[in-house]
């Protein structure tokens, strides 16, 4: 599948594949990758399709969630060894209700990822850790980890613009992820739900979308259009567009791709991301 670099007045699309998360097992979709082999094969098969980055979850040995650095180790070398240069690896600090900040921020330094999710709700939601906080928002930008700042809702965003008011994030133009229907019925996203977080949004920034449920790609079309970059994968749906059980984690960045093009956007080399994910 050959992939243009059309650039028109928004930046390329950027697309991240998540292609497990913390709590689906391959009773859920048999192609759901878990293992660091596993997760290798799915990183290059998404790489090929336009995907730019994996948003990387790890199990431990009984297949539950883990922040291990133990556990992640591997699998980000399988990943690294199969994807070389072309692919960001970003890992997840998720809480999943057994982490606590402190713990969340270990597993971080402990790695030193060129990139990682942080979820505003988790890690910087308590007032009394808010000293730590910035101190590791310090250390993440000293040593060069990229951070993803996850925005579920309009006051996880009024957070951030006090966190940026404030002096705590390191860049004039960071990347935040928009989420879509985790906290609606069926956990089925709408399109429009979209604006009403565009209209609050910091102007500079370079914002991503994911989208739950079968709507998943009508959310990332609206995202697109509107100067979004996308993260698609198994992590938030398992359906395709016509609420079929999905082919493969690739074949949903296909979709994305594809629809990027029809955009005509285009897609974000690697080169292009890191850029923008000042990933140095």
């Amino acid at each position: 599948m050959k992939l243009s670099n059309t650039m028109t007045t928004h930046a390329p699309t950027m697309i991240a594949v998540a292609p497990n998360g913390a709590r689906k097992t391959q009773t859920d979709h048999t192609k759901l990758p878990l293992t660091p082999k596993e997760l290798a094969h799915t990183a290059k098969a998404c790489n090929e399709m336009g995907a730019v980055m994996i948003h990387l979850h790890v199990r431990d040995k009984n297949q539950q969630h883990t922040l291990d650095p133990d556990y992640y180790r591997p699998a980000i070398k399988a990943v690294r060894d199969a994807v070389g240069d072309q692919m960001i690896i970003q890992i997840t600090t998720e809480a999943v209700g057994k982490y606590q900040p402190g713990q969340q921020i270990a597993s971080v330094k402990a790695l030193k990822p060129e990139a990682v999710s942080v979820a505003i709700r988790e890690i910087f939601s308590q007032p009394s850790f808010d000293k730590e906080a910035g101190k590791f928002l310090e250390w993440m930008y000293r040593e060069r980890v990229s951070p993803q700042f996850i925005l579920y809702s309009t006051e996880d965003i009024e957070q951030f613009k006090s966190m940026q008011s404030r002096g705590l994030i390191h860049s004039d133009t960071p990347n935040v992820l928009l989420v879509l229907g985790k906290y609606t019925e069926n956990q089925e996203s709408d399109p429009n739900q979209l604006q009403p977080l565009l209209e609050i949004l910091p102007s500079s920034l370079h914002w991503w979308l994911c989208a739950f449920g079968k709507s998943e790609s009508s959310c990332m079309a609206e995202a697109m259009s509107k100067g979004g970059h996308c993260r698609v994968g198994f992590e938030n749906n398992l359906l395709d567009q016509d609420g079929n059980l999905a082919k493969s984690n690739e074949s949903q960045v296909e979709v994305i791709s594809k629809q990027a093009q029809l955009l005509t956007r285009g897609l974000a080399t690697v080169e292009q991301a890191k850029k923008m994910m000042a990933i140095r």
